[in-house]
């Protein structure tokens, strides 16, 4: 009998049933990957050309004195691929250039040559690049604007209104008329030439015949056809 006690516990420690397997819980990130911010605006200065997002916070921050090349290369990462390219040879009055276009705004970059300017003086600032907007977007439909708000195809009168006479100037061979929208702080704004003051910096212009902006250039004399 005590046999038969023996052998029935020994089997009902054989059937017992195993403990349950704790459930599997999926691992929850402690972050939530945040989408990379896209450019909503092109802010040209004085001084530097800003790609900024929807709140205003800048992806890109072009200085015009920065090496040209690398500012393509920048932007192409933030623009996208551009739609073309062009060259321009040097002159008497400006150096070799080459011209990134992403339709609407376009980076230029200096090839300055070591020859000494035709007069024998020394250029008082060589920008690495300029840039220069021909219309209110780019292709991919990025807004330029300069940097109080003026854009390529508003009115060249508002743009002006108020502003110091030595700001405006009117091109009588041309017919091209231009207003300093912004001017420099970190390298003379207003320089002499041949007994004329003439602002520096971000330039808005109107072709001969229009009455609105046809584009916004700068770094730029205020005369400048550039």
């Amino acid at each position: 009998m005590i046999a038969l006690i023996v052998l029935a516990g020994a089997l009902s420690a054989c059937t017992a049933t195993p403990p349950a397997t704790p459930p599997t819980v999926d691992p929850v990130p402690s972050e939530t990957a945040t989408a990379a911010a896209e450019p909503d605006r092109i802010l040209i200065g004085a001084e530097s050309t800003d790609v900024v997002d929807a709140n205003g916070n800048v992806l890109l921050s072009l200085r015009y004195s920065e090496n040209g090349d690398e500012a393509v290369v920048a932007a192409v990462k933030i623009l996208g691929e551009p739609q073309g390219t062009h060259h321009q040879d040097g002159s008497n009055h400006y150096p070799e250039m080459d011209g990134t276009s992403w339709g609407g705004f376009d980076i230029v970059v200096n090839r300055y040559s070591s020859e000494a300017m035709p007069t024998g003086e020394e250029r008082w600032y060589k920008p690495a690049f300029s840039v220069q907007a021909t219309a209110a977007s780019t292709n991919g439909g990025i807004a330029i604007a300069s940097v109080d708000e003026i854009r390529v195809g508003d009115t060249f009168d508002v743009a002006a209104e108020g502003q110091d006479t030595n700001r405006v100037h009117v091109d009588d061979a041309f017919g091209v008329r231009s207003v300093a929208l912004d001017l420099p702080t970190s390298f003379p704004g207003i320089i002499a030439d041949a007994g004329l003051e003439l602002p520096y910096g971000a330039i808005a212009q109107s072709d001969q015949g229009s009455i609105d902006i046809t584009r916004i250039v700068a770094p730029s004399y205020l005369f400048s056809l550039a």
